[in-house]
């Protein structure tokens, strides 16, 4: 009888081991990296007194962001951004290429997953910064640089259309608006810089985002 009991128990072990297929698994995997590239569009002022446009005909921007995911569907990130300037005058084909400039942003913040609708998952998303805008103007090899920073912040919204497995990928819609501090002129008849006068700025932007899970 007691050798019986034991060999009932020695072939009940290994079901006892195997996992219940439908318990749900721990994900050690809390870390994404995001890619994106787009087009951002300038609306507002750089300065009191000046129009966005007349410094830039708008940017392209490539983003890398890694997100780690908090608790529910909350998510702490951090993103840099580079993005080519479009220069606003240039009377040639070197001209044009000497004249672009650069917008660099570093952010942190917070974003949340949303309820999956209709194939798709929306991701919004709400960070703080700061941003470095720097502008040329290039006239037969003589060069002139203006450059600007200050605080920003971005709300954007993301549409993941591979919501499920290890990649994500979509469009998101986003606008980063800010306003600068500090102003840097560089000419050849020498270099200025200070306090400027505050005016808003934002950039709404559109870009396509691929994302893996590691």
């Amino acid at each position: 009888m007691a050798l019986a009991l034991c060999l009932a128990g020695v072939a009940g072990a290994p079901g006892l081991a195997r996992a219940d297929p439908g318990a749900p698994q721990s994900t050690l995997a809390r870390i994404t990296v995001f890619g994106d590239l787009g087009y951002a569009y300038p609306v507002g002022a750089a300065e009191r007194g000046t129009d966005a446009r007349d410094v830039s005909f708008g940017l392209v921007p490539l983003s890398v962001r890694g997100a780690y995911d908090l608790a529910g569907d909350w998510n702490a990130n951090v993103r840099l951004r580079y993005a080519l300037s479009i220069p606003t005058l240039c009377a040639s084909g070197p001209d044009c290429e000497s004249s672009l400039g650069r917008d660099v942003a570093v952010t942190i913040g917070v974003g949340r997953a949303l309820r999956r609708w209709r194939g798709f998952t929306a991701h919004v998303g709400l960070e703080i910064g700061w941003e470095w805008l720097t502008t040329k103007l290039s006239d037969s090899g003589v060069t002139s640089t203006r450059g600007w920073n200050g605080p920003v912040a971005t709300l954007e919204v993301f549409w993941d259309l591979e919501s499920r497995g290890p990649w994500s990928l979509g469009p998101a819609l986003g606008v980063d608006a800010g306003f600068f501090s500090h102003l840097d002129l560089e000419t050849p008849a020498g270099q200025a810089g200070g306090s400027t006068d505050i005016a808003i700025h934002a950039w709404p932007t559109i870009s396509f985002r691929v994302g893996r899970r590691l």
